[in-house]
């Protein structure tokens, strides 16, 4: 609290008697820093010596009268100096006072005379030590004060809802910190608004009317219940709030607080909880339609589930003696190929065997190139026997009983070997190319794969015309392996792709060709044995790619 709403009169001297401050309630008498005696006289404690800080200081515990003069007429002034903190300064305070003629005349006869007795804000005489003990006081009232005020301000300021104080003409005169951070406007510009800028002009006209009811019969409330209230910012945007008001009187007048709430948050959670609300109820809708119609498609699909029932126990007899006799014809097949492969394996041992005769004989230069082609046809003889052992086995292929004996070799070397070996059996003009990229080591079944080129190139000569190209072409990376046979021969149609890979199975278009049916399916079995995969392209009378891919 200032000390100016408690003293009537004050001013602080420093120790060259120059006023450094004074009481807003003091009249314009006393600019500051100008010296004390160009302002005042002292007429009680009278002197005749020279003024100093000093000598006031040592007329302590005394009521000084001053005389002072301020548009052509003197005023007298009742109080005590008080001195400061290690007597660096000194304040005056007291009244004003009006003599009366017998104390003017005492004034002028009595130097040193104390004048009645000190009461305050009166116009009698202080008395020294009851102007001490109440200054004291009013330093503890004002002490006291200012906690308080620092306690209301913490609350006021630091408060989580803006809050805007009015008076009784709807004028703003405090507003914390929210309300400003709230509304957008300088802490400047908030004092001496009308609370009417605050609220949205369609809102504006029934406010006054409101306002002038709650004037008329204040209380604590909130505001608008029932309604949506909106409030207005300094860029004109709006917003939604809630408000509550409480009200106070002082001598100044009425006062309207109100407390007021931005609740856009909870307007956007409300309406997107009324906006999930409604997408539920649609849902909801949906799904009953969608239990409905699946409950109809229950009762239709048991419907026919109970004539299917009854179709299959019909057909059971006729499906129980389709597969035996499916069963008997793969038992004809079976036997079948045992049957030939026996009948097969006796001539082809007698020409292994007339070729290693053939050996024997070493008449003329040209032994070299028959040695050659006996080599060659032992080593034909050699792979034809190996593969009609393989359909020998084709059934214990099926079983499982064949397995996989992987092991590290040259894949480039093998399959260039394989493509020497098949040159005895090319037709006319055709010519196989081989190509390699890559590493040359690999970790597969080294039979398996063998067999597996050898049925495909073969395939590959057969199928094409004479002066054909059969591109072999292998591939090593880091993570696979590939391998494709191409010709240009009479290609596979896309209905005989479905069954390529099936027993027996022969291309329309390759009735005319000799051949068994078998070797497709056998080399796809070899390839997943070494978990290998076969992708076949073809085009009629255009040729066909075989790719095998191995992952490492």
């Amino acid at each position: 609290m200032e000390i100016e709403r408690i003293h009537l009169i004050y001013f602080v001297l420093d120790r060259s008697l120059k006023i450094i401050e004074k009481g807003k309630s003091m009249p314009e008498i006393m600019p500051d820093g100008i010296d004390f005696k160009d302002c005042f006289e002292i007429i009680l404690p009278r002197h005749k010596r020279d003024l100093s800080f000093e000598k006031i200081l040592s007329f302590r515990n005394r009521i000084f009268v001053l005389s002072a003069k301020t548009e052509g007429r003197r005023i007298f002034f009742r109080g005590e100096f008080i001195s400061g903190e290690n007597d660096s300064q000194l304040m005056y305070h007291g009244i004003v006072w009006q003599p009366t003629p017998g104390q003017l005349k005492e004034l002028g006869d009595h130097e040193y005379q104390i004048i009645g007795k000190a009461e305050p804000f009166s116009q009698s005489v202080f008395h020294p030590d009851q102007m001490k003990v109440r200054f004291d006081r009013l330093n503890f009232i004002d002490a006291s004060l200012l906690r308080e005020k620092q306690r209301f301000e913490a609350l006021f300021q630091y408060s989580s809802m803006a809050i805007i104080v009015s008076n009784e003409k709807g004028e703003v005169v405090l507003a914390n910190k929210m309300a400003i951070q709230t509304f957008g406007y300088a802490q400047s510009d908030i004092p001496g608004m009308k609370v009417e800028d605050l609220i949205p002009s369609r809102f504006r006209e029934k406010h006054l009317s409101h306002r002038e009811r709650f004037h008329a019969q204040p209380s604590s409330r909130n505001m608008g219940q029932g309604f949506d209230l909106y409030a207005r910012k300094s860029d004109g945007s709006e917003f939604p709030v809630e408000i509550s008001l409480g009200h106070y009187k002082t001598i100044e007048g009425h006062f309207v607080i109100a407390y007021i709430i931005d609740i856009t948050k909870r307007r956007e959670i409300e309406m997107a909880i009324m906006k999930q609300q409604e997408e539920m109820a649609k849902a909801n809708d949906e799904i009953e339609k969608l239990n409905e119609e699946l409950e109809a498609k229950v009762e239709q699909r048991t419907r026919q589930l109970q004539e299917t029932l009854e179709i299959l126990e019909k057909s059971r007899d006729e499906l129980e003696k389709a597969l035996s006799k499916e069963k008997e014809l793969s038992d004809l097949k079976t036997r079948f190929v045992s049957m030939a492969s026996h009948e097969f394996r006796t001539p082809l041992s007698t020409i292994l065997s007339s070729a290693s005769l053939v050996a024997k004989y070493t008449l003329s230069e040209e032994q070299n190139k028959r040695d050659k082609h006996i080599q060659r046809i032992r080593s034909a003889v050699s792979n034809l026997t190996d593969i009609l052992n393989e359909f020998l086995s084709i059934g214990r292929l099926e079983e499982g009983k064949i397995q996989a004996n992987f092991a590290d070799f040259n894949l480039k070397e093998q399959v260039h070997l394989v493509c020497n070996e098949m040159q005895t059996i090319i037709r006319l003009g055709q010519k196989i190319r081989f190509r390699h990229h890559g590493n040359q080591m690999v970790h597969l079944d080294l039979s398996l794969l063998r067999n597996v080129i050898i049925n495909l190139v073969s395939n590959a000569i057969k199928f094409s015309p004479e002066n054909g190209l059969i591109d072999v072409e292998t591939q090593v990376s880091p993570k696979q392996i590939l391998i494709s046979i191409s010709d240009n021969g009479i290609g596979i149609s896309d209905d005989d792709k479905k069954h390529l890979f099936e027993r027996f199975f022969r291309g329309k278009n390759a009735t005319n060709i000799q051949g068994t049916g078998l070797g497709l399916h056998i080399v796809s079995k070899y390839i997943e044995l070494m978990n290998g995969h076969m992708i076949v392209e073809s085009e009629l009378e255009k040729g066909t790619t075989f790719t095998i891919k191995f992952d490492i």
